[in-house]
């Protein structure tokens, strides 16, 4: 049965085509946001797996919670050290970010920032939580806030068997992990695969993995997109569009379909009207038809042509009493 994918970029499509053989894994999602929209970890929650998330946003956190009431949810932002960091909540977004120069510039494009003071705490304290048993994936979204995860990793002796990093800068295809692979690559990775807008890192401990990196999603991937994915968004965009163009053809066609029933029984009125003038011309001449008869009938009488004379007499004396 194909999976569905739900995460922005079909990250979990490359991770399930190398841990699909994995029964009831388990992962760690930093910067999880949405339980469903362009959540990576859903399409491995619906198979069993089960994980924890690590989302400093108010909102997002109480969405994962009522979700996934059986993970942990840790509403913290991963930083260098235990405490609390300005945060800059950009609503309704995953843009969201602890770097104050992005969030500035997110500002000048025309979003919306609200800063708000949010818990931290470094990804050791996270790893610790959970190094007794195999992390299978963990994911790490964090908007310009890469080295502080990356450097907050240690002591943790937790080595997640695949690590996701999105590394283009926010809103950006330019590539930005000059400024943090090499703490990855020092804590035993390597490098396998970039997607457009992540990097994928192999564990050394996994090297079984490797072959399963280098190709993006495909037909041989056996997936489906989720109604939520962003190429079904604008597929359903431009369906509403068709629907809608639809719509007011079907609209117009029952207008015009007025209009001709109008048009119809105005001709049938006339037809109706044309046919009662042409009966009454038609009685009218039967009628006048008739009275030639009897006319012709009277002037071809013996008595009408016996009583000329008198006639005339009478119109003489008219004619003699009229001067």
């Amino acid at each position: 049965m194909p999976i569905t994918s739900y995460a922005q970029n079909f990250e979990d499509v490359i991770l399930w085509r190398a841990l699909e053989h994995v029964e009831r894994g388990f992962y760690i999602d930093i910067g999880a946001q949405d339980p469903v929209v362009d959540s990576v970890s859903l399409a491995f929650y619906e198979r069993g797996w089960r994980g924890i998330h690590v989302e400093p946003s108010a909102n997002y956190a109480e969405k994962l919670r009522a979700a996934r009431p059986d993970e942990e949810v840790f509403q913290v932002a991963v930083a260098l050290q235990d405490g609390e960091i300005a945060f800059f909540e950009i609503p309704n977004t995953g843009m969201s970010t602890g770097d104050e120069e992005i969030a500035r510039k997110h500002e000048s494009d025309g979003f919306k920032v609200r800063s708000v003071s949010v818990a931290s705490q470094p990804l050791s304290a996270i790893l610790s939580r959970h190094g007794d048993r195999d992390i299978h994936w963990m994911k790490i979204d964090v908007e310009g806030m890469e080295r502080q995860v990356m450097k907050s990793w240690l002591p943790a002796t937790a080595r997640p068997w695949v690590v996701v990093v999105e590394s283009t800068k926010p809103n950006s295809q330019e590539q930005n992990h000059d400024n943090w692979e090499s703490e990855l690559l020092d804590l035993g990775y390597w490098f396998v695969y970039f997607d457009g807008l992540n990097r994928f890192y192999l564990s050394h401990s996994h090297a079984e993995l490797m072959s399963k990196f280098g190709v993006g999603p495909n037909y041989f991937d056996a997936f489906v997109a989720s109604n939520t994915s962003w190429l079904c968004r604008n597929a359903n965009v431009e369906i509403d569009v068709l629907r809608q163009q639809l719509t007011e053809e079907r609209n117009d066609r029952a207008a015009l379909e007025v209009r001709l029933a109008e048009e119809q029984n105005a001709k049938s009125s006339l037809e109706v009207q044309q046919r009662g003038a042409e009966s009454a011309l038609e009685s009218e001449r039967h009628a006048r038809q008739a009275l030639e008869g009897r006319l012709a009938t009277i002037y071809a009488s013996t008595s009408w042509r016996i009583t000329e004379p008198l006639r005339f007499s009478m119109r003489a004396v008219r004619w003699l009493a009229g001067r």
